[in-house]
């Protein structure tokens, strides 16, 4: 194997929130977008948008999980990114279905 070279597809970056389910196979160069699920047994070949459900082989978008006002406002929050204390002071909100209460 020396002295060869071989294509690079790229890095598999993984966003944040992400479930990934049992079995799921994600090729090199692939982006999965903050908040997506994965489908179990799944083999995703191209990036997957924030905030979507896909699952097949190949992987296909099977629906958003929120609308896209309600994906904006929350890719916008990036509750990820606060610090632990905010995280557990807002956890039954993070939970929870009104996004107003975490936006203030």
């Amino acid at each position: 194997m020396e002295g060869k070279q071989y294509p690079k597809k790229g890095d598999i970056h993984i966003g944040n929130d992400v479930w990934i389910g049992y079995n799921a196979t994600i090729m090199a160069g692939v982006t999965i977008g903050d908040g997506a699920i994965i489908a179990t047994n799944s083999t995703v070949i191209k990036d997957v948008e924030p905030y979507s459900i896909v699952g097949g082989n190949p992987a296909i978008e099977i629906k958003k999980r929120f609308s896209t006002e309600m994906i904006d406002r929350l890719l916008k929050l990036k509750w990820w990114d606060w610090d632990i204390e905010k995280i557990t002071k807002n956890v039954q909100t993070l939970t929870g279905k009104d996004i107003a209460l975490l936006e203030k």
